[in-house]
Formats: structure tokens, C-alpha cells, sequence
């Protein structure tokens, strides 16, 4: 190429985008379309919570994904299939305020909405807002079954060759009914020990939602035979009313569940650390870092398990306990 032919070419002006390309995004998101996209993306978001609120809890492919929705996002009970309808509202209103918000700025295309050639002349957009929601929420259902599949596959129990013989600390305690308690009062029942405090927002309600899963999975001839333990993590804070409260709203009956705090911080805390809770709190946040532990105890009233809330120990737990259930009643030792 020549000197001048490469100096035409250099100043030949760049391809540009036609008017319309250019425009193209400050036409959707400065119009009626957008508003269209947002609102048929509340429609696809909206029919999915209805799913989620209302759609089959037993049975099916699609049931154990209703549940598992319900008890994380509507602190939904397995036992009754109830849910709490505030965070139900909480879920379903979010999107429409956002809505709302939107269509008061674009007030001037808003309305617009209200002849039925703007939703024609935008149907593109629409079908994009609804069809984006709807691919997300499949692919969380999806995603959500393929980790329940690799939950599934593990490795077998192992059984006795993991079981071991520990003594539990049998000193003075008092429930969230100001009730003494002490491990001993449940000899000849199977035991599941965990630790959790009322002001914990992280592993805390997945420990007690944990909780909840296994009860509602036994038969009421095994719930009636299986006991569960609260520890409280925090001694110096937490009254019965508080841990009282706390099992009330989790859904917990007494004495099935209790919660249970030692006579004095002190030694509460010498239980916490002989079981190897290991909670240290951060002096400037005040949060209590902790062991996510289920101990298993069985009618003797020995630890015969340890467990923690990793998805291969969590199938282990149910196994772990359904061994400990069939093994014969021991007769209580008299106080």
C-alpha cells in the first residue's frame, strides 16, 4: 500500500452506529419499555413466590424445593406446614415497591402504560423482563436439586467404628421454663446437644432449623423417645424469659427442646469449653464465635457421637440417631 493510499485510509472516518443503535439503551431505559421489562419481571418474580408460598409440600419433584424455600425465606414450620406470613409480605411487597419507585420517576411513560398499543408496541421488552426472572428462578430450582443429589451421594455410615464413650458434665441447670435440669433427668431417652445463643444471626437458626428438619422426619413413636438440648452460648445475658422466647418463636415445645443456662456464667462456661464449643466472643462486636456441634447421647446417658452442620455429617446425624433409637430402654437410675 502506498504512502497516500495509507493516508486515505488513515483519515477515512471510523464506522459509526446509526442513530437509532446509538440510542438504542437510553430509549429503553428512558421510555415505556423499561417499565414494561420491570413489570412483567414482577409478574415472573411474583408467580414464583405464589409457587413457593402455595405449591406442593409433599411428594413430587418440586416439593422438598417448596419446603426448603418456605423454612429459609417464610421461617417455615415442617411440622404444621405453617409460615409466617410477615416475612411472606416482606418477600411479595419488596418487588412491587421497587415497581412503584420506578413507574413515579417515569411517571411521564407511566402513562402510557395504560393504552394497550404501548404493551404490544413493547412486547419485546416485556417478554425479556419475564423470561430473564424465569430462567433465574429455574436455574435456582435446578441448582437447588443438584445440590440436594450431591448431598445424597456419600459415603456410607460408618457407623460403631466412629462411635465413642464420653461423659456428659451432670451439673445443675435451669431450662427456659425456670425448671432445674440436669442430663441425668434423661437417661433412657436419645439426647441430640447442640449450643446457640438468642442474639445469633448466622449459624445459630440454621442450627435450630437443622433442628426442626430432624424432628419432623421421625415417627411420632421416635419423637416421643428423643430429646433435645440447648445449651446457651452466652450464660451472662440470656434469663429463661429470653430463652423461653426464643423456643417459643423457633416453633419448640418443653420439654421436648430445651434450652438451658447454668446456675451461675462461670459454670456454664466450664460446660461449654469440657464439650468443646469453643465459644470466645469478639470484645468489639460482641458476636460469639462457636463450634457448630450436635452431640448425640445415647440411653446410658454417654456422648456417643459428634457432629457438625456439614452436609455429610448432617445425613450421618439422622442415621446415627435412627442406631441410637433401636437400641433397648435402659431403666433410669433413681434420684
Amino acid at each position: 500500500m502506498s504512502l497516500a493510499s495509507h493516508a486515505i485510509a488513515s483519515s477515512a472516518p471510523a464506522p459509526t452506529l446509526s442513530p437509532g443503535e446509538a440510542n438504542a439503551s437510553r430509549r429503553f431505559f428512558g421510555g415505556a419499555a423499561f417499565l414494561v421489562f420491570l413489570f412483567a419481571a414482577v409478574v415472573a418474580y411474583e408467580a414464583f413466590l405464589l409457587v413457593t408460598i402455595f405449591g406442593p409440600t409433599q411428594g413430587g419433584w418440586l416439593s422438598q424445593f417448596v419446603r426448603d424455600f418456605q423454612m429459609w425465606c417464610f421461617r417455615g414450620d415442617p411440622r404444621t406446614g405453617g409460615v409466617s406470613w410477615a416475612a411472606v409480605s416482606i418477600m411479595l411487597l419488596e418487588p412491587v415497591t421497587i415497581v412503584a419507585v420506578a413507574a413515579f420517576f417515569w411517571r411521564e411513560f407511566g402513562r402510557e402504560l395504560l393504552h394497550l398499543r404501548t404493551w404490544l408496541r413493547h412486547a419485546r421488552a416485556g417478554l425479556a423482563g419475564f423470561g430473564l426472572v424465569s430462567v433465574t428462578c429455574a436455574g435456582l430450582v435446578i441448582y437447588a436439586r443438584a445440590e440436594v443429589a450431591r448431598a445424597q451421594v456419600l459415603p456410607p455410615f460408618p457407623g460403631e467404628s466412629i462411635r465413642v464413650k464420653l461423659a456428659l458434665p451432670d451439673v445443675p441447670l435451669v431450662d427456659q421454663k425456670g425448671t432445674p435440669f440436669r442430663f441425668s433427668d434423661l437417661r433412657g431417652q436419645v439426647v441430640i446437644v447442640t449450643g446457640v445463643y438468642a442474639m445469633c444471626t448466622t449459624a445459630c437458626p440454621e442450627i435450630l432449623t437443622e433442628i426442626r428438619r430432624i424432628q419432623s422426619e421421625l415417627t411420632p413413636a421416635e419423637r416421643a423417645d428423643v430429646r433435645v438440648v440447648a445449651l446457651s452460648l452466652n450464660p451472662e445475658y440470656e434469663t429463661a424469659a429470653l430463652m423461653d422466647a426464643v423456643a417459643g418463636g423457633r416453633g419448640f415445645t418443653h420439654p421436648e427442646f430445651r434450652y438451658v443456662n447454668g446456675e451461675r456464667p462461670a459454670e456454664m462456661h466450664d460446660v461449654l469449653t469440657r464439650l468443646q464449643f469453643s465459644a470466645t466472643r469478639d470484645p468489639r462486636t460482641g458476636i460469639i464465635d462457636h463450634a457448630n456441634l450436635f452431640l448425640l447421647v445415647d440411653r446410658h446417658g454417654d456422648i456417643a457421637y459428634r457432629f457438625t452442620l456439614d452436609p455429610r455429617h448432617r445425613a450421618w446425624l439422622r442415621e446415627a440417631l435412627r442406631a441410637l433409637l433401636r437400641e433397648p430402654h435402659v431403666t433410669p437410675r433413681a434420684s
